[in-house]
């Protein structure tokens, strides 16, 4: 009988990028002795589920809501399982941002998600016009009137990457803390404060969001929109702390800005999740994030922890699972925690991911 080892080996080495296995090798070696053409094998490997996975067609991460479940384009639920950098060591992985390394250290722990924030920042506050939107002057100050290219460049950077590796990025628009700080022991932080942009333009602190946005606050967001939106893994957060100071008029109004960019543009939706902890608006917008250290039970809408004091990597763990039994989603807030923990804490949340999955993949057929 003949034996087509090598014919199915170069055909899984080609096309799904890996050895084919023991089941899977003597699957197609069987049906080639049957007749089964090297162009009809090659066929069902592009046909298999698994080459869909690892080549998704364009589109095929952007979510939807179905219920209290985020779902794809075919009605598929999806479940992000995460991390975030922020804060031990955070200017190493990029915080209020995150890095490519830390991305890839995420996918190599087959996680989905995390969050970044947008600010606006200033140079003085992150160390670093890096992290600043806007063209940082050299006194300090901001320029309202100039967005910095290299800024968004790396948001966008980040997007690209993350989508590369099938990771949802979640961008906070609007920082509450950033504004709280800004007003009182952070007077540098805040660039819409009058002393740090060279406009004196004053559109900063908390009460800026007990009434709809302004001009300046609608020109960052229609940027972040702009820059961001084309890309599907992306979601947005209007505004971080959201809870500290809200009105209807403030999230509903930076919720349809989005919106409407994303209309502008040509871009399909990008879900946006108020983190108000105000039932009213959670009813009202795509999806809900929280600040708490317990996983939330499951609701009208699906609920994210995003954010919460410094729990021991235990504790994490637990409420991650106690989130997936719930039908909801706790991420890994870092906080504290030390390089030997974060790593440990990732590996744990891997051995997670991949209880959702499943058993490994059966070899196409």
């Amino acid at each position: 009988m003949p034996n087509f080892t090598r014919i199915v080996s170069d055909a899984y080495e080609e096309i799904l990028e890996r050895a084919p296995d023991p089941g899977g090798l003597a699957h197609f070696n069987d049906r080639m002795n049957q007749g089964l053409s090297e162009a009809d094998l090659r066929e069902a490997l592009l046909r298999s589920e698994e080459y869909a996975q690892k080549n998704p067609p364009p589109g095929s991460m952007a979510l939807h809501v179905d219920g209290n479940r985020f779902v794809d384009p075919r009605g598929n639920e999806v479940r992000p399982l995460g991390a975030i950098v922020c804060c031990d060591d955070a200017k190493t992985n990029g915080w209020p941002l995150v890095t490519l390394a830390a991305l890839d250290l995420f996918a190599s722990h087959h996680l989905s998600y995390t969050h970044c924030r947008l600010g606006p920042f200033t140079a003085a506050g992150e160390d670093d016009p890096i992290y600043v939107g806007y063209v940082t002057t050299p006194d300090g100050r901001v320029d309202l009137e100039q967005f910095f290219p290299g800024f968004w460049e790396r948001a966008r950077g980040i997007a690209d990457h993350a989508r590369q590796l099938r990771i949802y990025v979640e961008f906070d628009l609007i920082d509450r803390w950033v504004r709280q700080h800004g007003e009182s022991d952070l007077p540098q932080v805040d660039p819409w404060s009058a002393r740090n942009n060279i406009q004196g333009v004053d559109a900063g602190g908390l009460a800026i969001f007990l009434s709809a946005p302004r001009p300046i606050h609608e020109r960052w967001v229609r940027k972040a929109v702009a820059e961001l939106g084309e890309f599907e893994n992306v979601l947005f957060q209007v505004g971080n702390e959201g809870f500290k100071s809200f009105s209807e008029a403030w999230e509903l109004g930076v919720y349809n800005l989005v919106k409407d960019e994303l209309r502008q543009h040509g871009f399909s939706d990008r879900l946006v999740a108020t983190n108000t902890q105000d039932p009213g608006l959670e009813s009202q917008l795509d999806y809900i994030t929280r600040h708490v250290p317990q996983a939330q039970r499951a609701g009208a809408k699906p609920i994210l922890v995003n954010e919460y004091a410094p729990l021991p990597p235990s504790e994490v763990l637990r409420q991650v699972r106690r989130a997936r039994r719930f039908g909801t989603y706790f991420m890994y807030w870092r906080g504290d925690h030390g390089q030997s923990d974060w790593e440990s804490t990732l590996a744990q949340l891997e051995t997670i991911a991949a209880s959702g999955r499943g058993a490994a993949m059966p070899a196409p057929r």
